[in-house]
């Protein structure tokens, strides 16, 4: 996929081109993403953290945004996407595209000027203060996801400390969000100049001092210019903040973040209901469908006031959720006609990609897909089948993950075979005969290892 010139914009009234190199990653130019603990990485997917030059990983509580995104390891970074280099730590998004898949990079490159077409960015040159930010505030959160982890998920941590003993996950739910706001301290320095604000967790609309940050960007007048995109489960909706949030923000969206439908959705949203989802996207679909007549028929208008709401649906795909896909596909075809889809795939944890499932599992999975029309998702469906035929692991060892799978469900007293049946000849042979007589197996049986990246 071939990224469209870069524009540098001086003078208002001219437009610059620059050659740049082919795998150029323009995030390490314009921003960063932190960790609920308060660590930081060029981006969500990028394989460690930023540290200073004794080796010692920075904080957002200790370092101010300049000397983070100044630092020597960013400033590395960046020398070697200069060069045409493909860092090894950027391995996610070299991965997606040699399947053919449109990466984070891409996605980030091809779209960033049509959002943010006035901020001058030179990739020959070293870049002052980031303009944009993924940050997390809290791990507060209402759900306990299969694919998340508990320093992304309070209610995730409540029963790993219920049933693990695991000083790695020690983290107050409240840690980054209390009232003295831990993480934004020199927020001040850095407001005039944000352009793009991506807001995760936790459960962004779960956590008030977001909210108090939006309403303070919208006093101050800096709200206007810049453009907000969150991510939410769809278990809670604030409409009336939500519409507050489109009329003084630059350009809102909304990712819904759904991963099954019916029992499929409850079993990998723990603690979500599928009926309140349902609830829920109608709303959202009411209000992204007023916002696009009113980009048609008051264009000018939103123009220069900046009313525009985008919402879609993310469907992140492992092998525990892969028979879902067409269903999702289809209830927002029929359903909710002005929502598009991003499917996402799961990288991490590693024993929930569609990777390392077996191979006569891989096979039914593409004969279920066959079975649908994508229509506009034809070359992304493709991308994730090529990423799914990827050589698969040894047996042994995709019981080994299979088995973590396992050992949560024990506690939690699922059946991952009463959700998806289909799957049951499949891994019949993973499964011991002592867990044919005790189907969650012996709660001390298998370690629990979460891998958190």
């Amino acid at each position: 996929m071939k990224l469209p010139p870069l524009i540098v914009v001086g003078d208002p009234y001219e437009k610059k081109h620059l050659d740049y190199p082919e795998n150029l990653c323009l995030i390490t130019w314009t921003g960063f993403s932190n960790n609920p603990n308060g660590t930081v990485r060029p981006c969500c997917l990028y394989g460690e953290n930023i540290k200073n030059e004794s080796g010692e990983e920075m904080y957002v509580q200790q370092n101010t945004l300049k000397e983070i995104f100044g630092s020597k390891y960013m400033k590395d970074l960046r020398e070697e996407f200069r060069q045409n280099k493909k860092p090894d730590l950027c391995k996610t998004c070299w991965v997606d595209e040699e399947n053919n898949r449109k990466s984070k990079r891409l996605t980030y490159n091809n779209e960033v000027y049509e959002s943010l077409k006035e901020v001058d960015i030179n990739w020959r040159e070293e870049p002052g203060i980031p303009f944009e930010y993924q940050m997390i505030i809290s791990n507060s959160c209402n759900l306990k996801c299969r694919s998340c982890t508990p320093s992304h998920s309070s209610q995730w941590m409540l029963e790993h400390n219920k049933y693990h003993d695991n000083p790695g996950y020690d983290l107050p739910h409240g840690q980054a969000g209390d009232e003295e706001g831990i993480l934004w301290k020199d927020r001040h320095t850095w407001y005039p100049k944000l352009k793009r604000l991506e807001v995760v967790g936790g459960e962004p609309m779960y956590i008030k001092q977001w909210h108090q940050m939006f309403d303070e960007l919208i006093q101050l007048g800096y709200a206007k210019d810049i453009v907000l995109d969150m991510s939410t489960n769809a278990n809670i909706i604030l409409k009336d903040k939500i519409i507050y949030w489109a009329e003084n923000f630059k350009r809102v969206g909304i990712g819904l973040s759904i991963d099954g439908t019916g029992k499929s959705y409850d079993y990998m949203r723990k603690l979500g209901d599928w009926n309140t989802v349902l609830k829920n996207m109608k709303v959202y679909h009411e209000l992204a469908t007023h916002y696009k007549e009113q980009d048609i028929e008051l264009h000018k208008t939103l123009e220069s006031t900046g009313c525009k709401l985008n919402v879609q649906v993310s469907f992140t795909l492992s092998w525990l959720n892969a028979l879902e896909l067409p269903k999702m596909h289809k209830l927002v075809e029929e359903e909710y006609p002005n929502f598009k889809i991003w499917n996402n795939l799961v990288h991490f944890p590693d024993w929930m990609s569609l990777r390392y499932a077996p191979q006569d599992m891989k096979d039914y999975i593409s004969s279920v897909w066959d079975k649908r029309d994508w229509k506009e998702y034809e070359s992304d469906i493709q991308g994730m089948r090529d990423f799914m035929a990827q050589p698969t692991v040894d047996e042994e060892t995709f019981k080994y993950f299979y088995s973590k799978n396992m050992y949560l469900d024990n506690h939690r007293k699922e059946n991952f075979l009463d959700v998806v049946p289909e799957y049951t000849k499949f891994l019949e042979r993973y499964i011991s005969d002592k867990y044919k007589e005790e189907p969650y197996g012996p709660t001390n049986s298998i370690p629990m290892v979460l891998i958190d990246e």
